[in-house]
């Protein structure tokens, strides 16, 4: 629980230690590199240096990508809910204008048979519709064939 309260929220263990891999990753062959170098005659001091930047970067680029993937991520599932959320409330609330309609019949049997279609509607909605909440890109106002006919052979 140390970690949360020096660090920033966005810098947690699970994306932090990817990066630590990558900049040790990074250390470790451009230091492989500046042995070559040295074989060659460049002086090592020189590149030791270099070596570690290169690491730092490294993982500071890493986690950034993986911050702005995980903000990328949380944006989308919103906007998946925030679509569900107006698919609901449009068959929903079509539903249950339907059903306040129906109370107001006089007729006993067919007020009960639009109470009745209204409620299957808002189950088929339930039924159908919200186990597909990632497949829509926006809201879907009228459902397709294949889930009325389903709802049908009920």
């Amino acid at each position: 629980m140390l970690f949360y309260k020096f660090f920033p929220h966005w810098f947690t263990p699970d994306r932090s230690r990817p990066a630590l891999i990558m900049g040790l990753s990074l250390f470790f062959i451009s230091y492989a590199f500046d042995l070559v170098l040295s074989r060659l005659g460049v002086p090592g001091t020189a590149t030791i240096l270099y070596t570690v930047v290169i690491g730092v970067l490294g993982a500071l680029l890493l986690i950034y990508y993986l911050s702005t993937l995980y903000f990328e991520q949380n944006y989308l599932r919103a906007k998946e809910r925030t679509t569900l959320t107006m698919e609901l409330n449009y068959h929903v609330r079509n539903s249950l204008t339907a059903i306040h309609h129906a109370a107001a019949l006089d007729d006993k049997e067919e007020r009960l048979r639009r109470i009745s279609e209204s409620v299957e509607r808002i189950d088929r909605v339930l039924t159908d519709l919200v186990p597909t909440v990632g497949s829509a890109s926006s809201p879907r106002y009228s459902l397709s064939r294949r889930n009325r006919s389903r709802s049908v052979q009920k």
